[in-house]
């Protein structure tokens, strides 16, 4: 008697997918794409350009009476002299054409660090603050403390205990926070300013 043929893999499977393998990386955390907005604005002037000139085309075929606004649109503006407030118009248009090549063109921006893991960790820039601000209160010396910043450079504002000036504050804080980072894998760079009592 002839046994089954086995039965093939899944085509869909992937190496660490199955049960023993290394999860797959997640993905970065990046931010809104803010291209999409100007995608939209696109669109909708598309659709504005589409209902003008299916409207002049059921003029042109007599199925809707009136006149082409395009043709109205040129015979209010034929025999128009050159203006100088048209350059006045021209320059902050050109100006906002450019701001949309460089927003659409511009990569999205990511909003966490990746720590030193397989499985595709992140701190975000949110939790990175706030870890920071916390290791920074439980620092001796320290009052108070609020950070600020992205996952490139990290500001801490510290206000001590004491009412004098205390010269070794900002170093404790910078190492207890540097040390707390060390599990990123691109950690920050760290500046601590003391503001006093």
């Amino acid at each position: 008697m002839t046994e089954p043929a086995s039965r093939p893999a899944h085509r869909g499977a992937r190496t660490g997918e199955g049960e023993g393998g290394p999860p797959l990386p997640a993905k970065d955390p990046l931010g809104f794409a803010r291209v999409a907005v100007l995608g939209v604005v696109w669109a909708l002037l598309l659709v504005t350009l589409a209902v003008v000139a299916a409207h002049d085309v059921l003029v042109h075929v007599e199925v809707l009476s009136g006149s082409s606004w395009v043709e109205r649109a040129l015979d209010a503006v034929d025999g128009e002299q050159p203006r100088y407030w048209w350059v006045i118009v021209a320059v902050p248009v050109a100006l906002l054409g450019l701001a949309f090549v460089y927003v659409a063109l511009r990569p999205r921006p990511y909003l966490g660090r990746q720590l030193e893991a397989s499985t595709g960790v992140f701190l975000l820039d949110r939790g990175l603050r706030h870890l920071a601000e916390a290791v920074a209160e439980d620092t001796d010396g320290v009052d108070s403390a609020k950070a600020r910043g992205s996952g490139r450079t990290l500001t801490i504002d510290v206000r001590g205990l004491s009412p004098e000036r205390d010269s070794g504050l900002e170093t404790r804080v910078g190492d207890a926070v540097r040390a707390r980072l060390e599990p990123l894998r691109s950690a920050p760079h760290v500046r601590v300013r003391d503001r006093g009592r």
